[in-house]
């Protein structure tokens, strides 16, 4: 469903990605640590189309949904209607989908607020709400889960788990327990080179 060839990607002098290569099929969540400014980032902006690789290339089989590690909510509308956006279909029905998935993310009694009124680390769980409503097969998130409590975070990541089974994910995360929970498959990007992390590997 996603594949990433050979991709190489330099800002002036600097090399961040070199021979890049990743195949994700449906059911496979894949994990990318590494340290920051690596170019993790620039991997997943390249995967979604949304930054050019120097050389390389990307196909996909599927539609994709993006979680930023800022979120990027509409502020003209309620937090349910961020959700609600991206779906087609009866309204009625639409809405009580968003509910159940802004419930899931502890957010049933932020439903009718505006982004300004909310926090940032609730903003960032709309956006994984709006992505999910979204239901592409193919998912691309940069630390989507570093804003919750580790309890909600917890059941977050269960209800992801299960969600997951039908797509094709790939998770930027420096959390082991998110790591542990949903990676099918676990990379690090280092100097500018992808190497895969046996289970046996811290």
């Amino acid at each position: 469903m996603l594949k990433l060839s050979d991709i190489t990607k330099s800002f002036g002098e600097r090399c961040v990605l070199s021979g890049v290569s990743l195949s994700l099929e449906k059911g496979d969540v894949a994990v990318l640590s590494g340290m920051s400014g690596g170019g993790k980032t620039t991997l997943l902006r390249i995967a979604a189309g949304l930054e050019k690789a120097d050389s390389g290339f990307v196909e996909k089989d599927g539609t994709v949904a993006v979680v930023f590690a800022e979120a990027r909510l509409f502020p003209s509308v309620s937090v349910l209607e961020n959700v609600t956006c991206v779906m087609r279909g009866d309204k009625r029905e639409n809405a009580k989908r968003a509910e159940k998935l802004l419930s899931m993310l502890g957010l049933s009694d932020a439903k009718d607020l505006y982004p300004r009124e909310i926090s940032s680390g609730m903003a960032a769980r709309v956006s994984i709400a709006r992505a999910l409503a979204y239901d592409a097969d193919i998912y691309l998130l940069d630390e989507p889960l570093k804003s919750l409590d580790e309890a909600l975070k917890m059941q977050v990541m269960q209800d992801l788990k299960e969600f997951f089974k039908t797509k094709a994910v790939l998770i930027i995360s420096h959390d082991e327990a998110e790591a542990e929970m949903l990676a099918t498959v676990r990379y690090r990007l280092c100097d500018s080179v992808l190497m895969k992390i046996e289970k046996d590997e811290p």
